[in-house]
């Protein structure tokens, strides 16, 4: 218990800096000055965009559950993401487990499971943000000093830079490991003890939970969800680009999304409450160095656009939670 308070207070204080290095030279006159100018009617677009980005990543987790999860209503597993999304506003990390729990709960099925596949659904993800920040400075930006300046990698040697592909294919090579090894003490039934089987039963649905990429399927269909979902990303970037014409003021468009997109799923990796801090600093300091925006003006778009990502997680995360309880009571009323 206390190692998790300790986690929330590091959270926090990681935050706090970070809020501090955006605001700190910034004139808040002039901020709420164009707080008060901002035009929002790219905002429903923008909350259909993002509803269907989330509803598209509870379809791809679908294809990584094994085939006797598949009952589980794809309302259950929009219910399940909205819910991760909450709670992870609130405690990071946290809703990496009350997703799968909840999604258990109602499935009636193997929550170590589904913890396993959103392991694995993470890894993918990292490695498409790999794939994206490589196409993003090489063929988008073409100038690395720029990018190494905005993430402070500087002072990096390009060992560091080949290190990093390496640590991520070494740990796939170790959750791998992991589950070959749990299938050959359980074929071996090296254990009597009903306790120890039952832990090793544990960890054997959730390595099958975390090596369900080599289960997909459906590839074709796996990776069009994938590009779905980060196009509704990329579209959650430039639909606010027209709140303070910046498509016409700075020239940004879809291209300068994709990059603008890439930082900010830097900034959302770090393991602040709701992304504050992170998101806002990134986001600025991108905007400000790659496309010459003030830094007011680029505070003044990632305080809006977060606000907005965060209000529409808290508005739709409950409709999400009563409607897969509708849903769940009239298929026990229909059977």
């Amino acid at each position: 218990m206390r190692v998790k308070y300790l986690n929330i207070a590091v959270s926090v204080l990681i935050a706090a800096i970070l809020l501090w290095l955006a605001f700190r030279n910034i004139d808040f006159g002039d901020l709420w000055e164009q707080m008060k100018s901002v035009s929002l009617y790219w905002l429903p677009f923008f909350i259909i965009t993002t509803v269907i980005s989330h509803l598209l990543r509870a379809e791809r987790w679908r294809h990584l559950l094994p085939d006797d999860n598949k009952h589980i209503s794809r309302s259950t597993l929009f219910a399940g993401v909205m819910l991760g999304y909450f709670v992870n506003n609130l405690v990071p990390r946290l809703g990496e487990v009350s997703r799968p729990v909840y999604v258990a709960k109602k499935g009636d099925v193997s929550a170590g499971n589904l913890v396993g596949t959103i392991v694995a659904e993470r890894l993918f993800d990292i490695l498409v943000l790999f794939l994206l920040i490589f196409i993003t400075v090489a063929l988008l930006l073409g100038d690395t000093l720029v990018v190494q300046q905005l993430f402070g990698f500087e002072s990096w040697s390009g060992f560091y830079f080949l290190a990093l592909p390496g640590v991520f294919l070494m740990l796939v090579a170790a959750i791998w490991l992991f589950y070959r090894f749990i299938l050959w003490v359980n074929e071996k039934e090296l254990f009597k003890n009903s306790v120890i089987r039952k832990v090793l039963s544990s960890a054997k649905s959730f390595g099958e939970g975390m090596v369900s990429l080599n289960k997909v399927k459906n590839w074709p269909l796996f990776l069009a969800l994938t590009a779905g979902i980060w196009i509704g990303y990329i579209l959650m970037t430039f639909l606010p680009f027209y709140m303070m014409n910046m498509q016409d003021q700075f020239a940004l468009g879809l291209q300068e999304a994709v990059v603008i997109t890439v930082v900010s799923s830097v900034g959302v990796s770090i393991p602040t409450p709701a992304a504050i801090g992170s998101y806002h600093l990134l986001v600025q300091q991108a905007l400000w160095l790659l496309y010459s925006v003030p830094l007011t003006t680029a505070l003044t778009y990632a305080t809006v656009v977060h606000a907005c990502s965060v209000l529409i997680v808290f508005l739709v995360s409950p409709l999400a939670l009563w409607w897969d309880k509708y849903h769940t009571l009239t298929q026990n009323s229909v059977r």
